[in-house]
């Protein structure tokens, strides 16, 4: 069997970085996002459910995208479901032609941990780092809880870990940790983000609707958790004009490709969730429990 970053190298191996907002609008569905705010500040963990309602296979959705680093699920070609999970070291995160084997040891990003069935590798050609991947059984319609913590890894160095909720276990999967060179007063969560994307580019991708919805984001400081209050609609440099984004019942939705039209929100514009109460409360008490537990076996 195909390892998982083998069949990600397949779906990838034809996308060209840096083009022009005409020629991706040629290629492929424009990357919509969130840009998550009025959140918990500083945060040590940041917690959101997405829900792909309409998906294409070679999409991927973010769900929790952070200063540093980002997490979520992609459909390969063949239809298999994965998650993705990547720590960037200090490097342009634009630079295409980042070859990992060129950064110095002492720099790079590290490994702490890997969950099992976890794969972990090294990447470039959008900056250079660490990433983690491994195949998840999330589903079309229904929430996928995912979170991402930080805590200090020595005076210089800041350990970021993903974690993946098991419905058939109701509990959470500690996917994976990296540690970068992040230290001081940076060590927290910062710049949280959601966004949806064609990662097929293959022309006809781009004739995909995708849909998703999101939870508003929620932040832990440590002693509480607070929810974000609003996001910001935005887009990559693709010209073109298939996108939309609105309120959800308790959060956002984001739409792309197609026919899709923008009728709702316009681009640039705010979003304000929902007044539906949240009902995460009892895995987000989890969560820190999983968390606290990690750390202890570590000290």
């Amino acid at each position: 069997m195909k390892s998982v970053l083998a069949m990600v190298a397949a779906v990838t191996a034809a996308v060209a970085f840096g083009q022009s907002g005409e020629v991706q609008a040629q290629r492929q569905a424009r990357s919509v996002h969130l840009q998550h705010q009025g959140y918990a500040d500083p945060a040590k963990v940041f917690y959101l459910e997405a829900t792909a309602d309409r998906f294409w296979p070679g999409s991927y959705l973010c769900l929790l995208g952070f200063d540093g680093g980002y997490a979520g699920v992609q459909e390969l070609v063949d239809g298999r479901h994965i998650a993705i999970f990547s720590v960037w070291e200090p490097s342009n995160s634009f630079d295409f032609k980042a070859h990992p084997d060129a950064v110095h040891e002492e720099k790079r990003t590290k490994v702490l941990y890997g969950g099992e069935g976890v794969e972990v590798s090294r990447f470039g050609g959008e900056g250079t780092g660490g990433r983690s991947m491994t195949l998840w059984p999330w589903k079309l319609g229904q929430p996928i809880p995912i979170a991402v913590s930080c805590a200090p890894d020595g005076p210089f160095r800041t350990a970021y870990t993903c974690w993946l909720w098991d419905e058939a276990k109701a509990d959470w999967f500690r996917m994976a940790t990296f540690s970068t060179l992040v230290g001081g007063d940076q060590a927290t969560l910062r710049g949280p983000y959601s966004f949806l994307e064609d990662f097929h580019r293959n022309v006809k991708s781009k004739a995909g609707v995708r849909t998703a919805r999101f939870s508003r984001l929620w932040a832990w400081d440590g002693q509480k958790w607070g929810a974000s209050t609003q996001a910001r609609f935005t887009a990559d440099a693709n010209i073109l004009t298939t996108i939309d984004a609105g309120p959800s019942a308790d959060g956002f939705w984001l739409a792309t490709g197609g026919d899709t039209r923008n009728v709702t929100v316009p681009l640039w514009g705010t979003i304000r969730p929902g007044g539906v109460p949240d009902a995460s409360a009892e895995r987000r008490g989890k969560l820190i429990k999983a968390i606290q537990a990690a750390q202890s076996a570590q000290s």
